[in-house]
């Protein structure tokens, strides 16, 4: 994957003269003060509402769509003693959001139940199954919580019943809304409310601070905010501005001990003492999020709503072990979706669509996740069912919209929905190759592939002897991090590595040390060769590392990049100029300055590589994989020896997004390399005879 590192600007022409303000004003560094203006920032009196979020600071919930009939609504049906069911959603958000209002209504004796599709058997959303279901059970009025926007028929269904229904919800209107009582979603074209981008807890924990105000103003919301927190955090909804002070303030009580049992037994289980939003959306959210895909939605809103530890452990520990559970299906279909990836080239597509048999559908999200982040093209993971219906679940990058991309294919689903950046739908599986063919027009119509390269943003340049406490200290009051509000990114230049070694089970991970520093990179194992071939430039955050009681800071590598001989991209762009000029233009080539020893591939290297692969199959081999095979040897003069092998007859390759391709060729001559018409155009303009 080729990235492209950017500094982050100040953006603005009185840049310099802020950070001296907010320098003054804060009292923070101007590392610090030039990271908050550069997080949006705009005056010294916006840097310190960042830097201390408060209660204060949460908007006006009057202010959300129809939020003012909602609320007289709700509270007459107190007062009326009616049934209200909250119909919700199986991820971590739509189960968070249940929780929230079931626990406010109880406490203000509204009496309700809720209804969660089960994700394997009902999909996402409404059904008029289930809302058959709940009118039998008695209610008169639906609340539906992350979901419903776009629930125009089963709405209408819901009138034809004599139930009422309130849509909450924060995902994109469609062109049509249901013709609900209220429908409150910040993202309502006539929407007034200052920000856009809660989640559906969000939303959820707005209508309860509504409620509460409603009723004077003086309840005890929390332990409600804390829930909001987790699943603001967990739905991956930019961390600024309003979700800024929900997360802020929430995870302060959590770590001054959650006033939610559950949270606290889910921290028990995990083994978290202190709560940052790294550890929420790496550690407990999954364990929320698992029992949703695999079909037990419901035990969330049951951990949530238990009234002490005890009652609240066991629930915390069955999530842990659906977790793993999850886990291992994740696995399975990674590998297999990750063959089909390889052995159907869907690197070379736009959109990588790939689909299997059985693949379960509460997990499909996650590998199309890591899909997308390994190769960095917009990817959709499809499970089929029995009944020929493809379950999909979708992943962008930056500048491709992929809700817009399903959009131009609308026809083709019995249901979708989502944002920009992830989206999920339903179709049967003999429309998929449909849809890749119209997903690729729409790709060409909007000039998609130029947001292929991945642009990776720093902060500051720092060196190794900069990295201390004081830093470190500055850098947590920019805290929590996440999408909105990225962790501070730093470039290391031109650094020199030791004690490089790959880890992991399957050695997929980099570790090396710089200055007394013990850096990681994960994902980074293919990239040893690099490391150890010289000096490197490093993209890293900055970590504090606790382990058996001592803490180290701990730099996490994102990205590297090394001598350009290493660097196969332009090596690959050197070697075919190699081969196709002549006379001055191959002379202006940037290589000559190199001593031989730099370019010429070396033999032995070259017979390693000859016997990575095999006579009959064509073999995928990561590039950076084959290097570290070769000590000694960089890009280049790999991808000289790989094409001297095959101009002598000897094997057949190419190279394609960073793998080799390649097979031997059977032959019964004796063949020499050092004749093959790349390595003597080489030496000729070297000058050597060797």
């Amino acid at each position: 994957m080729e990235t492209i590192w950017k500094a982050r600007d100040l953006g603005r022409e009185d840049g310099e003269t802020l950070v001296e303000e907010i320098v003054m004003d804060c009292g923070v560094s101007p590392l610090t003060a030039s990271i908050l203006i550069k997080r949006g920032c705009g005056s010294a009196e916006e840097a310190m509402a960042f830097l201390e979020p408060d209660w204060e600071d949460l908007h006006d919930p009057f202010l959300l769509p129809d939020m003012s009939v909602a609320v007289e609504r709700i509270l007459t049906a107190r007062e009326s003693g009616e049934t209200i069911c909250v119909y919700g959603d199986y991820d971590a958000d739509g189960t968070t959001a249940v929780s929230i209002l079931l626990g406010y209504f109880k406490e203000i004796g509204i009496h309700a139940f809720f209804r969660i599709p089960n994700r394997l058997e009902e999909g996402y959303g409404m059904n008029t199954t289930a809302l058959a279901e709940v009118k039998a059970a008695g209610a008169s009025l639906i609340i539906t919580v992350d979901n419903g926007i776009s629930a125009v028929e089963e709405v209408a269904f819901c009138n034809a019943q004599g139930m009422d229904v309130i849509v909450t919800d924060h995902h994109e209107c469609q062109a049509a809304l249901p013709e609900a009582l209220a429908i409150i979603d910040a993202k309502r074209p006539d929407s007034q409310y200052p920000f856009s981008e809660l989640c559906g807890a969000g939303i959820a924990f707005k209508l309860v601070q509504a409620l509460d105000q409603a009723q004077g103003g003086d309840g005890d919301l929390m332990g409600y905010l804390e829930c909001a927190a987790l699943a603001t955090v967990a739905d991956i909804v930019p961390l600024k501005d309003e979700n800024r002070v929900m997360v802020s303030l929430g995870i302060r009580t959590m770590n001054e001990g959650p006033l939610m049992p559950g949270i606290a037994a889910l921290m028990a289980v995990s083994e978290i003492e202190v709560v940052n939003a790294g550890n929420i959306g790496f550690v407990l959210a999954p364990k929320i999020n698992a029992a949703g895909r695999l079909g037990e939605a419901g035990r969330v809103v049951d951990l949530y709503l238990a009234e002490t530890i005890s009652e609240a452990m066991p629930i915390a520990c069955f999530l842990r072990d659906e977790n793993k559970k999850r886990q291992d299906i994740e696995q399975e279909i990674q590998i297999a979706a990750e063959k089909k990836v390889a052995a159907e080239g869907l690197y070379n597509h736009l959109f990588m669509v790939v689909a299997g048999e059985g693949w379960h559908s509460g997990v499909i999200g996650i590998v199309a996740s890591k899909i997308q982040e390994k190769w960095y093209h917009p990817v959709i993971v499809m499970g089929i069912g029995e009944d020929g219906i493809a379950k999909g679940s979708c992943r962008s990058v930056p500048g491709i919209d992929i809700f817009a991309a399903l959009s131009s294919c609308a026809p083709l689903f019995e249901s979708f929905g989502g944002h920009e950046q992830a989206a999920g739908f339903s179709l049967a599986a003999d429309r998929i190759p449909e849809l890749v063919k119209g997903l690729e027009a729409w790709g060409r119509a909007a000039g998609a592939r130029g947001h292929l390269k991945k642009t990776l943003y720093y902060d500051g340049e720092i060196t190794a002897d900069a990295v201390d406490e004081g830093l470190m200290e500055e850098l947590s009051l920019c805290e929590p991090y996440g999408i909105g509000n990225p962790g501070p990114v730093f470039k290391m230049g031109e650094v020199n590595a030791t004690d490089v070694r790959r880890m992991g089970k399957n050695q997929d991970h980099l570790s090396f040390t710089v200055d007394g520093l013990r850096c990681v990179g994960f994902g980074l194992g293919e990239c040893d060769a690099r490391v150890r071939s010289g000096a490197v430039s490093l993209l890293c955050k900055l970590k504090i590392n606790a382990f058996n009681g001592n803490e180290t800071i701990q730099p996490m590598v994102i990205d590297l990049k090394g001598d350009p001989l290493m660097d196969h991209q332009q090596a690959w762009e050197w070697v075919a100029a190699l081969k196709k000029e002549e006379g001055e233009s191959l002379r202006a080539l940037p290589i000559w300055h190199y001593p031989c020893n730099r370019l010429l591939p070396e033999r032995n290297a070259l017979i390693a590589v000859y016997k990575m692969m095999d006579f009959e199959k064509i073999r995928a081999l990561p590039f950076d994989d084959v290097l570290s095979h070769c000590p000694g040897m960089n890009s280049f003069q790999l991808l000289v020896g790989l094409n001297a092998l095959n101009e002598v007859g000897l094997i057949e390759f190419k190279l394609k997004r960073g793998v080799i391709y390649g097979k031997k060729c059977k032959t019964n001559e004796k063949k020499d390399i050092q004749k093959a018409p790349l390595v003597l155009k080489l030496k000729k303009y070297l000058g050597s005879t060797d």
